[in-house]
């Protein structure tokens, strides 16, 4: 999936991946369990400040339409870079 050419089907696919807690939402926790995988040296705080950027209600969980502003503006991507 690459990020702002990211189909509607592959954001769903990922979001029902990382939703692993069938809860509807990714939850901090949900991400950094997958943060190793695009981001070997990532941190926590490296993650958080990420998810700030499109966690509108502040809860440090992403909603579908969340994701889908972290998926769209490259944030993904941006965080595997070590960009901030």
């Amino acid at each position: 999936m690459k990020g702002s050419q990211a189909t509607q089907n592959e954001i769903v696919q990922a979001f029902h991946a990382l939703d692993t807690d069938r809860s509807g939402s990714i939850n901090i926790h949900e991400l950094a369990a997958f943060m190793p995988v695009i981001v070997p040296n990532g941190t926590s705080q490296m993650l958080l400040n990420h998810i700030t950027k499109v966690d509108k209600d502040n809860n440090y969980s992403l909603d579908f339409n969340e994701f889908t502003n972290f998926i769209k503006k490259d944030i993904g991507r941006q965080l595997s870079l070590g960009r901030s």
